[in-house]
Formats: C-alpha cells, structure tokens, sequence
C-alpha cells in the first residue's frame, strides 16, 4: 500500500487594496499559525504549501510596461484607473459646469453624512476594487484568464507527484478562493465532464495535458480530496452563473458534493467559515446534499464589514478547525 501524498493549496480571494501586497506574505501568516498549533503538520506536509498569485499587480520599484502584465494582473490597473474617474470624492471636486453635485450635508438628517460616508466608502473599496473581481471572472474573457493563472500554478507544481498512487489534495480558499477551488475540484472530479478550462486552452498548452492527467487519476481514485476550507465563501452568488444550477435551485434541489470528490461517510471533509459583519460572505452547507460531511462554523473575525471579511486566517479558532480538519485527512 502506498505511503499518501498530502499536497497544500492556499488561494487568495478579492482583492481591496489599491497597491495589493504579495497573497504569500497571508499565506505564511496563516502556515505559521497552522503549526503552532499544531507542529506535526510540517511531516504531513513537507514541502509546506503551494501558493497561488492571480488578479493583482503586485508593487515593483519601477512600474512595468502594461504589455509585460497578465491579462488578469491588468485589474488592478483598471480598477484604480475607473476609482480615479467615478469615486465620489474625486466627482465632487470636478468643476466642469456639466457635473452637479449636492453637499455631503445637504437637506438631510445630521446623521446622514456619516451613513453616506460609510456607504461610499463600501462601495468604493468593496465594489470597485473587490466587487469587480467577482464580475470579471463572471465573464467567459475573465474566467479563461482567471483560470489559466490558478490552475496552471497549481498544475505546474504538482508536477513532481505524477508518478505517485495516493495524492491528496488539501485546499484552502477564501472570498472568490472559494470558487475558484469549487471549480477546480469540479474539473477535476465530477464524473461524464468535459472540463471548461480544457475546452478553453490551446491543443498546444502544456496545461490542458496537465489538468487531462490529473483529471485521470481523480477518476481512478490515485487523487483524492483530502479536505477543503472555505473563509468568506460566495459560492451561493455563484450558484446564478450556471443555467444548469439555476434549474436545480429553483427545483429546490441539492448540489451533489460528489462532484468535487466529496462523499458523505467519509467524516468531515469540508469546513466552512462565515461571520454575519462579513457582507461578502455566506452560509453555504445547507446547499448541498451531504451534512454529515460539511462543517459550517460562525466565527468573529472583526468588528467591521472590512475586517470581518480579511480576518478569517488570523482568527484563532478558524486556525485551529483548519489544522484538526488536515491532520484528520492526511
């Protein structure tokens, strides 16, 4: 019998920031926490992690030519480019006789101006910047590219485990991370699919020969899906992409977790983690039709919409489910 190969996959989600710093900098935060608390998974995972980079230019001394970038990196070029041009505060301040704008005090209540305030300010971090993410991989451009810059990383360094019998794969994601590894185990796993992310690579890219035999050895069982953690899951929004789900839905029916490798007996092998102050962030378990296989827990994760929806991986008792969920699957 062959000895299991555990592999980590960490998957940023949205990002908020206007000069988005390196997801690995989150990612080390949340592998340092995980073996403190508990300090045999560097056995269980001795290469440590693999993470994963998508949909941000990260800050350089000198700012590259626009062509050097990824097509999914170029978002946050054009996010702060269309937060220059249409966030209020900068519309306010256009003198343009064709641009009318009201006084923030206007003929309104005293306490309005803070609520407005609050409500700009949301719309303009977690919209533009965030929001907007989530629209882009909504589109068939967005989603091709989304998907060749997670998968092909993670395909890349699974490489070396090819030849092995017993893969296990052990995801964490958070925000839009959720979906993107609800869809990448979906590719891989779901049974009498012809996975999209193939169907959208060139005959020639090493990624679509790649995702082909991985696919194949999660058919045979020589991968398997060790365990999932979602933090700030949005899948349920994601739900409305899909005619197909949108017809099982309003058939009140389940989602079948089979078809990301998931069966129900099989102990819990997905968490889910949700705060109610997180507005991007939803209950998700009762969507599907294995319980006994899915643990949702509430947590606090701050005390604002902002912090709420970035403090999962920090949180101490997410930390701690997430370690007692991979030792328990490895």
């Amino acid at each position: 019998m062959s000895t299991p190969v555990n592999v980590l996959v960490m998957i940023h989600g949205m990002t908020l920031d206007p000069e988005p710093r390196s997801a690995f900098s989150q990612y080390q935060e949340l592998w340092d926490g995980l073996l403190k608390e508990a300090p045999n998974l560097s056995d269980v995972f001795p290469q440590g992690f693999i993470g994963v980079e998508w949909g941000q230019e990260l800050p350089t001394p000198s700012q590259p030519p626009l062509e050097q970038l990824r097509d999914d990196q170029k978002l946050t070029r054009a996010q702060n480019f269309l937060n220059e041009r249409i966030s209020y505060d900068k519309v306010v301040r256009d003198s343009h006789p064709n641009n009318i704008s009201l006084s923030i005090f206007g003929d309104v209540p005293l306490l309005s101006p803070l609520i407005r305030s609050l409500v700009v300010g949301l719309r303009e971090s977690a919209v533009i910047h965030g929001f907007s993410d989530v629209i882009y991989y909504c589109s068939a451009d967005g989603e091709t590219r989304v998907r060749k810059a997670v998968y092909g990383q993670v395909l890349k360094q699974l490489d070396s485990c090819l030849d092995e019998s017993d893969v296990r794969i052990h995801l964490i994601g958070q925000s839009l991370g959720v979906t993107l590894t609800h869809d990448f185990l979906y590719g891989l796993f779901a049974p009498h699919h012809s996975p999209g992310f193939c169907k959208q690579l060139d005959e020639d890219d090493p990624d679509k020969e790649r995702f082909q035999k991985w696919r194949d050895k999660a058919q045979t069982g020589e991968l398997k899906v060790g365990s999932l953690t979602s933090t700030a899951s949005q899948l349920p929004l994601f739900m409305m992409r899909k005619q197909k789900l949108v017809n099982l839905l309003a058939a009140n029916k389940l989602l079948d977790t089979s078809s990301i490798g998931i069966n129900n007996g099989d102990g819990i092998k997905w968490k889910i983690f949700y705060d109610v102050d997180d507005l991007l962030g939803f209950c998700t378990r009762r969507l599907y039709n294995s319980p006994d296989a899915i643990m949702e827990l509430q947590v606090d994760s701050g005390d604002n919409p902002d912090h709420a929806h970035n403090g999962y991986w920090t949180n101490k008792k997410v930390i701690a489910e997430i370690a007692k969920l991979l030792l328990e699957n490895a």
